[in-house]
């Protein structure tokens, strides 16, 4: 039978859908499909302008919508309470934890995952926690067939990386795309920590007037962040690779507007390191681990600490918890203006204004924009 279908060019074809997912404008009987340059999405109605076309198509087989329910059939109910039905899919790999209880389940589990997200070709079970300097997973396959590298699209950005090589976080994606919308046109931005480069990336591509410097001590991930610069063009993006404390000193002192620190385990080891790299009032975007009960007051004081050994004072733009790590602990970023002078008691604090929820954009002037600075070559 006949469908309608909109006809959106490649490159804004997951914007497009995204949005005709918030206006339930899909229609979820039909596949979506591409030609050439265009991508062809099932609609019930017409959306912004976009070519309304009728293509001959037929409707998808019947299917289970979650993993438990594609499971009802192969546990029973003490095994589905059991079952982890949260997972991350990077590209076309699915990361899934298997409670030992289940182990012997697993190929079916992985299975079942298949079959409900169709654009999945492997299943992989942690075998434990991240691990080692790299924060690296180790990782079986349950299902499926191939590798653990993968091509990963987030917010028209392509990253490619191995899964079991390089530490990367779907679960980052909304923040990712909160720093880069703080970033101001003409900032000079250091990303510390940078991984296969999904920070960066974004910033360059929201961002094409700021220049990145993007530095990366896991050689590993070092070559795949120089890949993916290639992979999008990002002209304006320089990818280092090795330690930031051999790195900085010697090219990038006094050299950023905007620094990202995305390592909240030892992030606050390296806030030095950050100092030594900003300019006075750049805004240095500090990422922790922080207890529960009081996160932001015990996040500034592992900020407040290092600033003082450093001659720097810092007021607070902004705060948010980020993500759950643990039962008693969070992941918090705090969002910093660095100023030089001495801290006296409680400065640090003085002022700030912290919120638990989206932290607030700074103005142009509070961020440190647009001000002269060599891109170094």
């Amino acid at each position: 039978m006949n469908m309608k279908f909109l006809k959106v060019p490649r490159k804004l074809a997951e914007q497009t859908r995204q949005q005709l997912m918030e206006k339930g404008i899909i229609s979820p009987d039909y596949d979506i499909f591409r030609e050439g340059e265009f991508v062809f999405i099932p609609v019930t109605k017409g959306f912004r302008g976009y070519e309304l076309v009728e293509r001959k198509a037929d409707k998808k087989e019947p299917g289970f919508r979650s993993l438990a329910g594609a499971l009802s059939s192969s546990l029973d109910k003490n095994e589905l309470e059991q079952l982890t039905t949260s997972f991350d899919i990077l590209g076309d790999i699915a990361i899934v934890e298997i409670p030992r209880k289940l182990e012997p389940k697993e190929t079916e589990i992985g299975n079942a995952l298949l079959r409900v997200h169709k654009n999945v070709r492997a299943v992989f079970k942690k075998l434990g926690p991240m691990e080692g300097e790299y924060r690296v997973r180790r990782l079986a396959r349950i299902a499926g067939k191939g590798g653990t590298e993968t091509l990963h699209r987030e917010h028209g950005c392509r990253i490619r990386l191995d899964a079991a090589k390089v530490y990367f976080s779907v679960r980052l994606s909304h923040e990712r795309k909160r720093i880069a919308g703080l970033v101001q046109p003409g900032e000079n931005v250091l990303v510390m920590f940078a991984g296969v480069g999904p920070f960066a990336l974004l910033i360059a591509r929201e961002k094409p007037g700021a220049s990145i410097v993007a530095v990366e001590s896991n050689p590993a991930a070092a070559r795949y962040l120089r890949e993916n610069i290639a992979l999008n063009k990002s002209g304006n993006i320089i990818a280092e690779e090795g330690d930031v404390r051999d790195i900085i000193p010697q090219k990038y002192r006094g050299f950023a507007d905007r620094v990202v620190m995305p390592l909240p385990k030892t992030a606050h080891e390296f806030l030095d390191m950050a100092f030594a790299a900003s300019k006075r009032d750049a805004v240095i975007h500090f990422y922790t681990i922080a207890g529960s009960e009081h996160p932001f007051e015990d996040a500034m004081a592992r900020a407040e600490k290092a600033a003082s050994r450093h001659g720097v004072r810092l007021q607070t733009l902004g705060s948010r918890i980020v993500r759950p790590y643990s039962p008693e602990l969070v992941q918090v970023v705090l969002d910093l203006r660095k100023t030089i002078g001495k801290i006296g008691p409680g400065q640090g604090r003085a002022g700030s204004k912290q919120t638990t929820g989206q932290a607030r954009k700074p103005s142009p002037a509070q961020s440190g924009a647009a001000r002269e600075a060599p891109f170094p070559s």
